[in-house]
């Protein structure tokens, strides 16, 4: 019986291929009491240096094979499988409860998911799946479970994995050769799934919800992970449509590709800048700064989650350095320390908030704990001299706040003269506006920054007062709300009316509908996921800025978003997308 299947659009391409299953490992969680902590402990520090050894295997074998992005992931795993801290603690709750392994590495696991997935940030949301496959993989060790291939004694050359979630360890054990797609009941788009099957260039559906028990092993099934949709057991005439989409997938595939190492240039002559965003090791290693215009958005969070403490000036450096010599002089805006009320992090003793999306964190944070600002200050400016680094400034709401974190900035700049270090004294500073206040006084800002950089994913929740993390209120967030399109285009006429440039991070810089509006607002900077570097260059050369002009005042006259989004798809329609 044909049964379909509905999540996440991770991985985009199509393909036909034969169901295989792969069962999440049963492991025993039960609380037990133990008489000998030391030998329990004994047994965990044992079977984290077996796995860690297992995962130099892994690092081994992807360098091998030139999995550069791979290789980093199984780095990411090490450095889990060997923070001390995290496990001493776990180590800690064995000595004082008396309980065994599996259920203390249970316990910190549970509280350290808590705290990643309580961070607005889907990169970091997603960082609570490592520590989770890591935390299952050490207790499998314990547990002695062993994972075998589960492409042994299944025939077939196009393989669709169908699991509860995947780690970078099980597609190891996976016949590359074979593997045709992935489908998955857990993960986000940012998970590690989603990013080994863009590395493999296979589709993937992450989210999906509960699915396993409606499928078999050796179904046929259609994976579109352009629509984040699965066919099993398709009637003749599905298989025959499907397969003229993918003929025509790979084609417009191919188009875009043949975009990305091209300027993005309207018809009309207009240039946008199409960055990309970065925000974790992985995105560092994985860089190809020859396919982009430079890092619109790097997040420096993920260099304080998973830390004991503060990370050090001299630590911090080291890594903005690097992305700066690896950027090859082009633009590297770094935005500050974006975390706050609901990012808990144990070393920064934040208080509990009843609403923390409106509450201690970002620049408030920072303008308050000056001590932290100023040292991530100190060495982002020691690393423009390695390349064109700019600072952006989140969360600002006022001008107080922005000319208070420009003064902190100057006493920065001061305290590394008298070091003699050098740096940038002409470096470039712009502001995230992301909220209806620095919306409205985006004039008076503009005239204290170099630029701007529409923080969409906030603006939209902010403005619609929509917690885009609450599915029942789903239906609100919308990116073709009117007062959120109006928006943007109130912060370029005020940004360019003080000769400051505008760039929008987020979903929307990407979103196909939106891009030949935001060339029509004058928007002189997308920044977007690097997958989505050549589709965003193809739209931009396909439409001319001034013809869509026209229909930009009758966009923002709609009353309604079903209305403004049908204008919108007209647009795209012209240019046969």
């Amino acid at each position: 019986m044909m049964t379909q299947i509905k999540g996440l659009a991770g991985s985009a391409g199509c393909v036909v291929g034969q169901v295989v299953v792969i069962h999440a490992a049963k492991l025993e969680l039960s609380s037990r009491t133990i008489t000998d902590a030391d030998a329990e402990i004994a047994s965990l520090k044992s079977a984290r240096t077996r796995y860690n050894d297992s995962l130099g295997q892994l690092v081994q074998q992807a360098r091998t094979d030139g999995r550069e992005e791979s290789c980093a992931i199984f780095e990411a795993y090490q450095e889990i499988a060997q923070d001390d801290s995290f496990f001493g603690q776990i180590e800690d709750l064995i000595r004082e409860e008396m309980i065994c392994a599996a259920c203390a590495i249970e316990r910190k696991r549970a509280e350290t998911e808590a705290v990643f997935l309580s961070v607005d940030d889907p990169y970091l949301q997603a960082r609570a799946q490592d520590i989770n496959n890591v935390c299952k993989e050490v207790t499998c060790e314990m547990q002695g479970i062993c994972m075998d291939d589960p492409f042994a004694g299944v025939n077939g050359d196009r393989l669709v994995v169908f699991a509860e979630d995947l780690t970078p360890a099980d597609t190891v054990r996976l016949d590359r050769s074979r593997l045709a797609g992935m489908v998955t009941e857990r993960g986000g788009v940012t998970s590690h799934t989603v990013i080994l099957a863009k590395t493999l260039g296979i589709p993937a559906i992450v989210g999906t919800g509960p699915m396993l028990d409606t499928i078999t092993a050796g179904q046929t099934v259609l994976v579109d992970g352009d629509q984040g949709m699965a066919i099993v057991c398709p009637d003749k005439e599905q298989e025959e449509a499907f397969s003229k989409r993918m003929a025509a997938a790979d084609r417009q595939k191919a188009v875009f590709d043949g975009c990305r190492g091209a300027r993005a240039v309207t018809r009309d002559g207009v240039p946008v800048q199409v960055n990309i965003n970065s925000g974790d090791r992985e995105g560092m290693d994985a860089f190809e700064p020859q396919y982009c215009d430079g890092i619109g958005l790097f997040r420096t969070e993920f260099l304080y989650m998973g830390q004991s403490d503060y990370p050090t000036e001299d630590f911090q450096f080291e890594v903005y350095k690097e992305m700066a010599e690896k950027n090859q002089g082009r633009e590297l805006i770094i935005r500050t320390l974006d975390i706050g009320g609901d990012k808990q992090l144990d070393y920064m003793d934040l208080p509990q908030e009843s609403n923390p999306f409106l509450g201690y964190r970002a620049i408030r944070l920072c303008l308050d704990r000056t001590d932290v600002f100023k040292t991530q200050l100190r060495a982002i400016l020691r690393a423009t001299v390695f390349g064109q680094v700019k600072i952006m400034f989140p969360m600002i709401v006022n001008l107080e706040e922005l000319l208070r974190a420009k003064e902190l900035l100057r006493d920065a700049m001061k305290e590394l003269d008298d070091r003699g270090e050098a740096y940038n004294q002409d470096v470039k500073v712009g502001i995230m506006i992301e909220t209806p206040g620095a919306v409205l006084l985006s004039d008076i800002l503009a005239q204290h920054v170099d630029f701007f950089s529409i923080g969409s994913n906030d603006l939209i929740q902010y403005t619609t007062a929509t917690d885009r993390m609450n599915e029942r209120v789903q239906y609100l967030y919308d990116s073709c709300n009117i007062s959120f399109l109006r928006s943007i285009k109130l912060v370029c006429e005020h940004a360019h009316a003080h000769g400051v440039y505008v760039g929008i991070c987020g979903e929307t810089a990407s979103e196909p509908r939106l891009i030949p509006l935001w060339c029509a607002m004058g928007v002189d900077e997308l920044s977007v996921a690097p997958a989505l570097v050549g589709r965003t260059k193809y739209i931009v050369g396909q439409i001319s800025a001034a013809e869509v002009q026209e229909d930009m005042h009758t966009i923002l006259k709609q009353g309604s978003i079903s209305a403004a989004r049908s204008c919108l798809d007209e647009i795209l329609g012209r240019i046969e997308l």
